[in-house]
């Protein structure tokens, strides 16, 4: 099982890069990402981190408001 876990963890380069941020104040952190897919991501400010960084973030929302 946890070799799917492995598999799992390099299947995106968001996962691959093993960190994550916090979406209130910016703090990041590496992760073992397979643990994190099989166990939880950590938490950060009372939330769950992202694996989406700042510049990311920004450029979903810049994409969503031209929809």
């Amino acid at each position: 099982m946890n070799s799917l876990y492995r598999v799992l963890a390099r299947a995106h380069p968001s996962l691959e890069r093993g960190r994550v941020w916090c979406h209130r104040c910016g703090h990041t952190e590496h992760v073992d990402t397979a643990s994190a897919l099989r166990h939880g991501w950590p938490k950060h400010c009372g939330e769950t981190m992202s694996i989406d960084s700042p510049e990311e973030r920004q450029r979903l929302r810049v994409a969503a408001q031209k929809k």
